[in-house]
């Protein structure tokens, strides 16, 4: 994993994480415009996004997100609570953490942009 899809992989737990914590329904943010890694890859169908290579689907498909972003509208309707929205937020941010490399490939991808 190149460094800049590492850092909008990590941006994009941080930004799940506040969602787990989220008081608000407006506070929970969803959506590709307020994703990291879709700004990187979704103008490209995903291609390259590790959650497409994990999934074997773009725009986040066959992933927790898709449970997540139903709680949110869920609790902005009144029809979900706070706690299913953040439990959904919990399971995505395991998820995206579970795409993170390994401190051994994380060190070849970081000495082979030194090269």
């Amino acid at each position: 994993m190149d460094a800049k899809t590492l850092e909008a992989l990590q941006a994009s737990i941080e930004k799940w994480e506040r969602n787990a914590v989220a008081e608000t329904p407006d506070e929970y943010r969803t959506g590709s415009d307020n994703c990291p890694l879709c700004n990187l890859f979704i103008e490209d169908r995903c291609a390259g996004c590790p959650v497409k290579a994990r999934s074997g689907s773009g725009y986040c498909l066959r992933t927790p997100y898709m449970v997540a972003h139903d709680a949110k509208i869920f609790w902005h309707t009144g029809t979900g609570t706070a706690r299913q929205a953040r439990k959904a937020a919990r399971a995505e941010v395991a998820f995206l953490k579970s795409l993170l490399p390994t401190d051994a490939a994380l060190s070849r991808s970081q000495a082979d942009e030194g090269r």
